[in-house]
């Protein structure tokens, strides 16, 4: 992973995770039949004594007390009764060789086979709109005081934080830059010195990945939000934008979708719409950033995907902006 800068690295790196079983079961004093790991430091628990737990191993590196802070803002989804995973204790946090470790109840999914026809007959992107929006409405925010939205790969913290990020990435991968992707370097640099982080817009509680693909349809008939890691206060429009980038690459339809089920809670406000197309092509540019600084791409294609995502971004905006002004 030539180009990548210290911390980058460090929020890649899990240490012990062997003696994860061992660990739970002395903390907790259950009974762990195996664990399976779905994603970079998150591990399936089964258990043979009681429900399946999900644990979340975190980075060394990791802020003291995030992990607390995640349970927190899994604690007041609860008490509002929002749809998302729990945590699976009273006391969901302990250290693993120096790493926070979360523990929450796994949320079980229908069949991949069925998946996309639940989630359809569960209302799609009309009901993540619509979850959306709630979850901005949720009473006792007021509470939470540490900034979120920041894909917890690069950064924890705002938005602005996620772009830092990705501008020290591409200054430590500055010597790896072939003579012949130097234009597409810099064209990259260009791209991430004008991103908008939206941090003078409204705000609220955000999840970071607010998109289908952390939604769980499970078999009792509910839409579940999971990974709440890095959730915290930030500007609201920095999900929504994401979200309806991801509907529209799908199809404009899906836009009216978002817009109709954000609507039924909460109303954009004019400066948020102005800056749409802006904030929109933001995350899905850092992510060929991160392509490029992790050698999976080059620079130049690189390049050429962040000027694909600002004209999709600047389309789906423009349906967007329309579909918030019909929806009434």
């Amino acid at each position: 992973m030539t180009g990548l800068d210290d911390y980058a690295r460090s929020m890649l790196t899990r240490s012990g995770t062997r003696g994860l079983p061992a660990h739970l079961e002395a903390a907790y004093g259950i009974d762990v039949a195996a664990i399976s790991e779905l994603d970079l430091g998150v591990f399936l628990v089964e258990r043979r004594d009681g429900p399946d737990w999900v644990a979340r191993v975190f980075p060394a590196s990791r802020q003291a007390g995030a992990a607390a802070g995640d349970a927190a803002i899994l604690d007041l989804l609860a008490g509002c009764e929002f749809a998302a995973e729990r945590c699976a204790t009273a006391e969901p946090v302990t250290m693993l060789d120096g790493q926070q470790v979360l523990v929450t109840g796994y949320v079980e999914a229908v069949p991949r086979s069925r998946r996309a026809e639940r989630i359809r007959s569960l209302g799609g992107f009309i009901r993540l709109g619509s979850m959306l929006s709630r979850l901005y409405t949720l009473p006792g925010q007021d509470t939470i005081t540490r900034p979120g939205g920041a894909w917890h790969h690069l950064a924890d913290g705002a938005p602005n934080a996620e772009i830092a990020a990705a501008a020290a990435l591409l200054a430590a991968a500055q010597d790896t830059v072939k003579p012949g992707d130097r234009a597409g370097y810099a064209s990259l640099r260009a791209a991430v010195d004008g991103f908008d982080g939206a941090g003078d817009l409204p705000t609220a509680l955000l999840h970071p990945d607010f998109v289908l693909a952390n939604a769980i349809a499970s078999p009792q008939g509910a839409l579940v939000m999971v990974d709440w890691t890095g959730a915290g206060i930030g500007p609201r429009l920095w999900p929504l934008a994401f979200l309806l980038y991801t509907a529209g690459m799908r199809g404009m339809s899906r836009v009216r979708s978002v817009a109709g089920g954000y609507t039924r809670h909460l109303r954009p406000e004019p400066q948020e719409l102005s800056r749409l197309a802006a904030v929109m092509r933001v995350r899905p540019s850092i992510f060929e950033v991160w392509r490029f600084c992790t050698g999976r791409k080059s620079a130049a294609d690189a390049a050429r995907a962040v000027a694909e995502i600002a004209a999709h971004a600047d389309a789906i905006a423009a349906r967007a902006v329309q579909e918030f002004g019909e929806a009434r």
